[in-house]
């Protein structure tokens, strides 16, 4: 009888070890995806309101991304300033945190006209007029529907695209260009990772282990085999030029950094007409 009651004790404990373990990982899974999400809302802020984008001179879009959601864009064919020009490639331009395309309609128009390009501005799901919420990984599946459009529906070659991304956008650009053999890619004011970010604001919170995505740009820019121009200024307040400076160094050969002069190098400054130059040159260099 001892031996039995030492049997059912022994199955007891294990069976309670178990139901212990598992209540604990179903608790943790849930923490960590709370977390995700509140990181995510403390992240992204972005800008929903219905505005009238009537224009001869560039053409609104629209495209599924992989969750079935509409993003909206707007395309500037080259075409429409020059009918018998050909580009030298297309754009596919990631905004910022608290962008939209409506913000950013004159710059594709200058883009467009400095840079003999196509240009395609897109907006996160969540933003502009596109349907859903952001997420760390739903900007990342954005960004690929994008690319997927210009590829699919516009027949452009995947090595005439130059990804560009400013701030947030930078990661989805390194993203893609990752990942697909593209023209050319430019980031412009954008961080290493979420993880690095979030040391930055909160020192003594690991915030990487908070989140399902971690934007982790310094770990995919050497698998880009695709000329880069990184830029970032030394007086951003937002993203430490030291992150922008991190990405320069690990990107591969060939490549350019440009550091904008005093008085456009805080993190949203315009571009001067040094930075239009130098991408002027690199978007001719390819």
């Amino acid at each position: 009888m001892q031996k039995v009651g030492l049997t059912i004790f022994a199955f007891l404990i294990r069976y309670v070890t178990v139901v212990f373990i598992v209540l604990f990982c179903v608790v943790l899974f849930l923490a960590l995806g709370l977390a995700d999400r509140i990181a995510s809302g403390m992240l992204f802020h972005p800008r929903k309101f219905v505005y009238d984008l009537s224009s001869e001179t560039f053409d609104e879009v629209r495209f599924l991304n992989s969750r079935n959601q509409t993003i909206h864009g707007v395309f500037f064919p080259y075409h429409s300033i020059n009918p018998h020009g050909m580009p030298v490639g297309t754009i596919l331009h990631a905004h910022g945190n608290a962008e939209n395309v409506a913000q950013l309609l004159d710059w594709g128009n200058q883009m467009r006209a400095d840079f003999r390009c196509n240009i395609l501005i897109f907006d996160y799901a969540g933003y502009g007029k596109s349907e859903g919420k952001p997420t760390a990984a739903g900007i990342l599946d954005d960004g690929q529907a994008a690319f997927n459009f210009l590829v699919g529906q516009k027949n452009i070659l995947a090595d005439q695209i130059i990804l560009s991304g400013f701030s947030l956008g930078g990661s989805v650009a390194v993203d893609l260009a990752s990942k697909h053999p593209v023209k050319g890619l430019i980031v412009e004011s954008s961080f290493t990772s979420l993880g690095d970010m979030g040391r930055e604001i909160v020192p003594f919170l690991p915030a990487e282990y908070f989140l399902w995505e971690k934007l982790n740009s310094i770990d995919k820019i050497g698998n880009v085999r695709c000329p880069v121009f990184v830029s970032h200024g030394q007086a951003d307040r937002v993203i430490p030029f030291s992150q922008g400076q991190r990405l320069f160094d690990r990107a591969n050969e060939p490549k350019t950094f440009f550091i904008p002069p005093a008085g456009w190098d805080d993190h949203s400054a315009p571009h001067s007409a040094e930075h239009i130059q130098a991408l002027r040159q690199f978007i001719n260099s390819l």
